[in-house]
């Protein structure tokens, strides 16, 4: 056995629990293991190989991004044939959205897979970033067609509704500022740092219309902060018929 797979091997009741529940998401059997093994490897364990290169999943989540890309494109290309470019960007940046891969990371119960003795707080991220690295392994191990399989069948069959993506909202900030341009009303975000001792609320987002504040929202991120108070705008506002 090599260095490397003497540092992921654990011990024989876990390797047949994780190849057992990695058999069930992915109705393949395996034939690099160790693959396996580092596309849920954490860069936090600073695991190193022979070479002294870091043992992690990303180069591997880096490599299932660009397949489940292409897959995704290929796919809705032939699903939607008189879609323009624009539309099929869209629809395409709905189902790989870092929101919308969490979910279904998350849905696949990917971090369970991990073998970390202390549990540490990832945040919503790792369960995309998960799920990327095993599209990663799946083909380094089994090939284009057999990747193309799983993405089809096993994400985008069992967690995609493809007919609904056009009611699928990307970004309700975006949305708001794209109502407010074409009616000529005056939105406005006005976001500022959170000092409560709280840590998962770093932001506070106040959304304005007409120089009326009709929202108040908090978030770990600027980001969260503005999405949250735009999607409950949102829907005070009543909007949803506007688009």
């Amino acid at each position: 056995m090599n260095f490397l797979g003497h540092l992921l091997k654990p011990s024989v009741k876990k390797e047949n629990t994780f190849f057992g529940k990695l058999r069930e998401i992915t109705a393949l059997s395996p034939s690099n293991k160790e693959i396996y093994r580092t596309a849920f490897t954490h860069r936090s364990l600073n695991l190193k190989d022979d070479d002294g290169n870091s043992v992690n999943f990303e180069r591997l989540e880096f490599l299932g991004d660009s397949m489940l890309s292409i897959v995704v494109s290929s796919f809705l290309y032939k699903k939607f044939p008189h879609a323009r470019e624009g539309e099929l960007t869209k629809y395409r940046a709905k189902i790989v959205s870092r929101d919308n891969l969490n979910r279904i990371g998350e849905k696949m119960g990917l971090i369970n897979l991990m073998d970390l003795d202390n549990k540490i707080n990832f945040g919503s991220n790792i369960h995309g970033n998960l799920l990327e690295a095993l599209i990663g392994a799946v083909l380094v191990d089994r090939g284009h067609d057999k990747c193309r399989d799983f993405v089809l069948n096993k994400i985008l069959g069992t967690y995609v509704e493809v007919d609904q993506l056009q009611y699928v909202v990307l970004s309700y900030k975006g949305l708001l500022v794209e109502w407010g341009q074409k009616t000529k009303k005056n939105v406005r975000f006005e976001t500022t740092s959170d000092e409560g001792l709280d840590p998962e609320f770093n932001y506070t987002t106040q959304v304005y219309f007409n120089e009326k504040q009709i929202v108040k929202a908090r978030g770990i991120s600027k980001k969260k902060s503005e999405e949250t108070a735009a999607r409950r705008a949102f829907h005070i506002m009543n909007l949803k018929g506007n688009f």
